[in-house]
Order: C-alpha cells, then structure tokens, then sequence
C-alpha cells in the first residue's frame, strides 16, 4: 500500500483516472516532442479508441450510478492541474505544440478559464450536497 500523510494515494486515484492520466501525458509528450525514439511504441490511434472508451465507460456509470461529488471534484481539479503542469514541463524542456496547445495561445487560456469555471461549480455542487 502507497501512503502519504497517512492517506493511501491508491484511494485517491480510481484506475480509470490513471490510464486516462497515462494516455493525456503520452499525448501530450507526442504532440510535444514528435521525433522522440519512442514515437511508435504506442500508436496515437490506440491512445485515443483508449481514451474514447474511458469516456464512454465513464457516461455510462454515471447513468447507472450517482457520482460522489466529492470524487467528481477531485478528478477535476486534478486534471486540471496535472495539464497545466505537464504542460509547463514539456516546454520547459524545450518542446513545442505541433497542433497549437500553449500557453502563448487564446484557445488555451479560455480552456483553462472554463475548466476553472467547472471546478468552481462542482465546489458548490459538493458543499451543497454535504450540507
């Protein structure tokens, strides 16, 4: 069992936000830095059928069951942070967006407004569900 401050991290992250965690930062490694050796090991197409699948397998769940909105919280902001972070490294290290996904370009900072925006919703959506 992985613990940090007491807390086991496993419990933390459901196995779908790992592979989803995986497949966003093998992406985003591709997009940034296309002529690394390992390129081809694992081809784009297979990555996003992945992806596509978790989201679809993720819509469905929640149809069937009510999402702790406490879990829903978490794995936003999560994401949030993990993109911009992974971001932030990959061009430090010296890469560039091939498709145009910077911190030098509006459609960026819009995303990020919105998802700041959803994560800010699903705060109240958790507090107000707690109360």
């Amino acid at each position: 069992m992985i613990e940090w401050k007491g807390r086991c991290i496993l419990t933390f992250f459901r196995p779908i936000e790992i592979v989803l965690a995986v497949c966003v930062t093998v992406l985003l490694v591709y997009d940034y830095f296309p002529d690394i050796p390992l390129a081809g090991a694992v081809p784009l197409e297979v990555l996003i059928v992945i992806m596509l699948g978790l989201f679809v397998l993720t819509v469905y769940r929640n149809r069937q069951q009510k999402p702790d909105q406490k879990v829903v919280f978490r794995t936003q902001l999560f994401f949030l942070i993990y993109i911009v972070v992974i971001m932030a490294v990959l061009t430090a290290l010296g890469g560039e967006s091939q498709v145009g996904i910077g911190f030098d370009k509006g459609i960026f900072w819009a995303a990020l407004a919105i998802g700041v925006m959803e994560v800010s919703f699903q705060w109240r959506r958790m507090k107000q569900a707690n109360d």
